[in-house]
């Protein structure tokens, strides 16, 4: 199965990069008003679970970034073939 989104492995390199586990990280997302889960970071970062918009700008303020950080350097080539996979 191809990849639900294209920030997941951003996503994980910068939340171990700032010592965060998926515990406290899905607690900042929830504290900014976003029910989430662990179970959902996990996905995130595996890329089983698309992301849109609104939560890329959620998961940048907790890992203080911007959203073009986390989707930086995403190829054409990747951003087509997610959107792809969504398509049934």
């Amino acid at each position: 199965m191809a990849s639900q989104n294209l920030i997941g492995h951003r996503v994980r390199k910068l939340r171990e990069a700032q010592t965060l586990t998926q515990d406290q990280m899905a607690g900042a997302l929830q504290r900014l008003g976003w029910d989430v889960s662990r179970v959902t970071v996990t996905k995130i970062e595996t890329g089983v679970r698309a992301v849109n918009d609104g939560e890329i700008v959620l998961l940048a303020a907790v890992l203080k970034c911007t959203p073009g950080d986390l989707l930086n350097p995403v190829k054409v080539k990747q951003a087509i073939t997610v959107v792809r996979q969504g398509r049934g």
